[in-house]
């Protein structure tokens, strides 16, 4: 089977820092458990796809830029102090390319999730400082976005994880993906 794809995934978080949290939720093993069910998706479709960790941002972006991927996205989930916030974002570098693959991954998100559509957005600076997420979007030497499927600090966000259903959101916006570039 010939490779359609090269594609970079990547699970927000480490186990010693999980982000956001809601009980008994982290993000972590939110994103753990999607990316996993991810990468089998896209294998058994004839991507090459590849599960990217690494002990520091830097390392992480190296390692995607030495596969030389087609795309890529490390998948996170949002929290905010406030319940009051919800739904699904992607963002992305400002590339034509990253644009469109953002486009394609929000619009299978929201479609599938049923969430309130909260646009792509521009990684972005906050306080004057560059946080790591913006690296892996601007870094990486092929579009890269960051999806963010879900408030988990909004209870009716919480009730709509289903690690499958974002699985195969995901899966659908690199096949929309595909056909575009």
């Amino acid at each position: 089977m010939e490779v359609k794809v090269k594609i970079a995934i990547s699970a927000g978080h480490t186990p010693n820092r999980p982000g956001a949290k809601k009980g008994l939720i982290t993000e972590y093993g939110l994103t753990s458990a999607v990316v996993g069910d991810l990468i089998y998706r896209l294998q058994k479709a004839g991507h090459e796809a590849w599960i990217i960790g690494a002990s520091t941002n830097s390392k992480q972006i190296q390692e995607i830029n030495n596969l030389h991927c087609n795309c890529g996205l490390e998948l996170h989930f949002n929290s905010f102090v406030s319940q009051d916030m919800f739904g699904t974002e992607v963002l992305h570098a400002d590339s034509k390319n990253g644009q469109k693959l953002a486009q394609c991954i929000q619009s299978k998100l929201v479609e599938k999730l049923k969430t309130k559509d909260r646009g792509v957005k521009l990684g972005h600076y906050q306080q004057n400082v560059r946080k790591p997420i913006i690296s892996i979007l601007t870094d990486t030497n092929c579009p890269f976005v960051v999806p963010e499927p879900l408030f988990l600090s909004n209870n009716e966000d919480l009730l709509k994880i289903d690690i499958q259903l974002i699985s195969l959101a995901l899966f659908e916006g690199f096949e929309s993906y595909q056909h575009l570039i």
